[in-house]
């Protein structure tokens, strides 16, 4: 009673004593209002309000106590240029309108304010404060308007919270230190707790939280548009935000929803700064998504957390663009099949998804797909996906399903790091791939893959039968770097009468996969069985860049779809078609059961006159038994079409064979190192094929079975019968040991080139085998073998002087074989790399009807080796010191073929 008086008399006493003075009340540095002190015949308080008797007005102004920071007086002209709508719980609002008189309408009833503003004034600006449980702001303007929001708590069980019409811009300002919250209720009748036909600017550094019990948290048929602070959609029945088209340009947006975080509709979704976070859990929803309109991301912090069934993270029907920014998506939904034609749809989790093209410049970007997630793809496309700049971290681990497709027929889905129905170009960024689940692939398209530039790629698949790239048409590498590590093994799919075999891959192509520059490494642990480094359902082409393939894993047997025992096996490089290597590195180790370095169902094709590639192939494990005496051996290079070696720096070791051919192998050039060295009894073919033809290059061939075997198989009448088969030797330099050195189970015809020869000291193999004839029509061959009674001379049809020397004591590997003229002409020094009884030698220095002199051992000095690396071989150009001479003769004057015994 006493403060009532007290504030009674008081203002008495200012009219007395103040008469031409105003009054003023302030609030967050604003004046809140203001009267003259004559027109003000009280204030009185009680325990919410401050009272403001006017005598113009008939009902008092109430304000709160809370809201009222300090009075002040003045005799300056104050001018009130602020609309303020004061939230008083379950009492009416307070409104002070300073444009009542100006077209602005303001009614309160308890909670619900109603405005009609028609002032035809831009941008005016309406403060609006307090709470109530049952409460809103309905507004119907002409012209763009601002509410400052500054700790307003508003709940409208049976509507929007805020409901603005006029298709103008609505400025939501959150004043800076304060926390607003809107909450709508499930009797709503409208689609958001905010909702407007008008654009909607959420900007200054304060926090807005908004509830969407009905439907939307935010909702209007314009644009979105976040400038400042921290908005919160706490909870949304459906979308966070429901738009024609968004933008951000700072500001933090939190979104939880069951819907979609961000729905733009067919708007443009613009992102060039800010914090976005989104979590949704529904089905079939997605974190951001537009319509067919454009989603460009140039900056700011993106979290997306999706985990209904075929959810996505970010969504566009047209093209999704990325510039910079940082960027975490998380999708675990599982893959939903709709019924379509004959079968089935599948949708997948997916953390970018676009209907056109997926376009990427700058960022950091992380997609998971979880487990759950069994067709998880991290970025997925219609159209292309085009990269040349960021950094990706994308992990997929879902085991992917079976289905029926919709024309009826048996199918089957997986995992993608990146997929596209059209092209994949790649030149440039920072990629890490990890795959755990079953066939899931890093990059899969459904026509070319394209990597570039400076690129880094990084593709890790435990998977089993996964794959680094997969493409159903082109791979091409045009420079980067490309590391695959695989370690899950091969699977086997029911089909047929058998099983469909898939195999762990570093690059699989349905096409052509060819490589210009770049480096890439693939790496097939022992657990990943089958895996091919290279695979190609038609060609593989290497012009250049380094390729480095180990592969580990074991061969197998199984039953194939047409019900026939069948096996697999590990392959460096594999092509259903041709394998051409024009230039490069190329680096290759075959550890596992029956595993191959460069494999192909055509031809194979090394260097060309012009290009010198460097080869290292290398296969280190042991035949497995197939069926019946059927064994899948290991090989260095094997072919089903022509082998066709023109040029480069060649080596190829082998436990079993080296370079095989069912067709034919053709030697022009370069320098070429061939080991086939097995414990194994009987195996072990230095080059194998039914025709083979040494024209030039340098070729260094060691074989624990045969160096060089010319065959078409086993045929009728045994192994001695003559199959057809044979060896040319034209040009260039041969070396070769072995078993049987050289075996044709046809012909042989030398006629250029310096070929040398060692066999086993031993019979029944020898230095020289063939079944059919064998013609020295040119070039210098030496040859050194056992003394088996199996070894023929050289056929009488040869147009070259030839000796076929049988000696009934050995040349010890440490000696020297010497033949010469009588008048000390060397003709040949040779070091055998066994100990040899019987030799073939020829060149075309020698003539019929002439002396020579054979010598076994003495010393050579100065001059020119060639041979094999235990220095076994043919000395030129030196100095030969005499040792023992074992044979005078005359070479026949009427047959180039003589035969030599002592």
């Amino acid at each position: 009673m006493k403060k009532t008086s007290l504030i009674a008399l008081l203002s008495l006493l200012a009219n007395v004593s103040f008469g031409q003075q105003k009054i003023q009340v302030h609030n967050s540095g604003n004046v809140l209002f203001a009267k003259e002190l004559t027109s003000v015949d009280s204030i009185k308080l009680d325990n919410t309000y401050a009272k403001f008797k006017l005598s113009d007005v008939t009902a008092t102004l109430d304000l709160q106590k809370t809201l009222v920071d300090s009075l002040t007086f003045t005799t300056s002209a104050v001018s009130l240029d602020k609309i303020y709508i004061i939230y008083n719980g379950s009492d009416n609002a307070t409104i002070i309108n300073p444009y009542a008189d100006a077209g602005v309408t303001i009614t309160a009833n308890a909670g619900t304010v109603a405005v009609t503003a028609t002032s035809g004034i831009d941008n005016l600006e309406y403060n609006i404060l307090g709470s109530t449980t049952n409460g809103s702001l309905t507004m119907a303007t002409d012209k763009d308007v601002n509410l400052v929001l500054n700790n307003v708590t508003l709940t409208n069980p049976s509507g929007a919270a805020f409901n603005i019409s006029g298709g103008k811009t609505m400025n939501i300002l959150l004043t800076p230190g304060t926390s607003n919250t809107l909450t709508d209720g499930t009797a709503s009748t409208k689609n958001g707790t905010i909702t407007t036909d008008g654009p909607i600017v959420i900007s200054n550094s304060g926090a807005l939280t908004v509830n969407g019990i009905k439907k939307h948290g935010i909702n209007t048929s314009s644009t979105i548009s976040i400038a400042e602070g921290v908005t919160t959609i706490a909870s949304a029945t459906s979308d966070g935000l429901h738009s024609e088209g968004y933008s951000m340009t700072g500001g933090t947006l939190n979104i939880t929803s069951l819907a979609d975080g961000i729905d733009a509709g067919n708007g443009a979704v613009q992102i060039t700064s800010g914090t976005i976070n989104v979590i949704s859990t529904t089905a079939d929803v997605k974190g951001i998504k537009t319509g067919t309109n454009t989603l460009t991301i140039d900056g700011g912090s993106i979290t997306v957390t999706v985990s209904g069934a075929q959810s996505k993270g970010i969504s566009s029907k047209g093209n999704i663009l990325v510039n910079g920014g940082t960027i975490s998506i998380t999708v675990s939904g599982a893959t939903v099949l709709t019924a379509e034609d004959s079968g089935f749809d599948p949708s997948y989790a997916t953390g970018f998804k676009s209907d056109a093209q997926i376009i990427v410049t700058a960022g950091t970007i992380t997609v998971g797909c979880t487990s759950a997630a069994d067709g998880g793809k991290g970025f997925s496309a219609d159209g292309e996906i085009n990269i040349s700049g960021g950094n990706f971290t994308v992990t997929t681990a879902g085991n992917g399903g079976s289905y029926t497709n919709t024309e009826g027929v048996a199918d089957t889905f997986s995992t993608s790091g990146f997929t596209s129905d059209a092209n994949i170009n790649i030149s440039g960024g920072t990629f890490n791939f990890t795959n755990t689940g079953i066939e899931g692939k890093a990059i899969s398209s459904d026509t070319d893959v394209a990597i570039s530039g400076n690129t880094e790629i990084t593709i890790t698949n435990s998977g089993n039968a996964g794959k680094g790239i997969k493409a159903d048409g082109n791979v091409t590498f045009d420079g980067g770097t490309t590391t695959m590590n695989l370690s899950g093994t091969a699977v086997l799919t029911a089909s047929g009468s058998g099983f469909d075999s898939s195999y762990p891959s570093g690059v699989k192509a349905d096409g052509t996969i060819t490589v210009n520059s770049g480096t890439i490494t693939v790496t097939g642990t022992s657990t990943a069985k089958g895996t091919k480094g290279l695979s190609a359902d038609t060609d593989i082409i290497v012009n250049n860049g380094t390729i480095s393939i180990t592969t580990a894993g074991n061969g197998a047997v199984y039953t194939n779809e047409a019900g026939t025992t069948d096996s697999y096996s590990s392959a460096a490089f594999s092509a259903d078609g041709n394998l051409t290597i024009n230039g490069g590195n190329v680096t290759t180790t075959s550890s596992g059961t029956g595993g191959k370095g460069l494999k192909a169902d055509g031809t194979i094709t090394i260097g060309t006159s012009e290009s010198s590639p460097t080869l290292n192939i290398t296969t280190t494990g042991a035949r497995f038994l197939v069926s019946g005496t059927d064994y899948s051996h290991p090989k260095t290079l094997v072919a089903a079409g022509a082998v066709t070696i023109n040029n480069g720096n060649n080596t190829f070791s082998s436990t079993d064979d080296g370079v095989h051919s069912d067709t034919s192998v053709t030697v022009n050039g370069g320098t070429n190192t061939i080991s086939a060295i097995s414990a194994t009894q009987g195996v072990g073919e230095g080059v194998e094929a039914p025709i083979i033809t040494f024209a030039g290059g340098t070729s260094n061939i060691t074989a624990s079975n045969d160096g060089i075997n010319a065959t078409y198989g086993t045929v009728t009448g045994g192994t001695e019968s003559n199959d057809g088969s044979h060896l040319y030797i034209t040009g260039g330099i041969v070396i070769v040991a072995g078993n049987d050195a050289i075996d044709s189970n046809g012909n042989i015809t030398i006629s250029g080139g310096t070929t040398v020869v060692n066999g086993p000291t031993n019979g029944p193999e020898e230095g020289l085998d063939f079944n059919g004839t064998f013609l020295m029509n040119g070039g210098l061959l030496i040859s050194a073998g056992s003394n088996s009674m199996m070894t023929p001379n050289f056929g009488n049809a040869s147009t070259q002087v030839g000796f076929f020397i049988k000696s009934n004591t050995q040349l010890a590997a440490t000696s020297l074989l010497h033949i010469r003229k009588s008048d000390g002409t060397e003709m040949v020094t040779f070091k055998p790399k066994n100990g040899a009884y019987y030799f073939h030698f020829s060149r075309p220095e020698l003539a019929q009807s002439t002396e020579y002199q054979i010598y076994f051992g003495g010393t050579y000095t100065g001059g020119n080796y060639v041979g094999g690396t235990t220095t076994w071989g043919l000395y030129t150009g030196g100095t030969y010191a005499t040792g023992t001479l074992k044979k005078t003769f005359t070479s026949s004057g009427t047959s180039k073929v003589n035969t030599v015994t002592f």
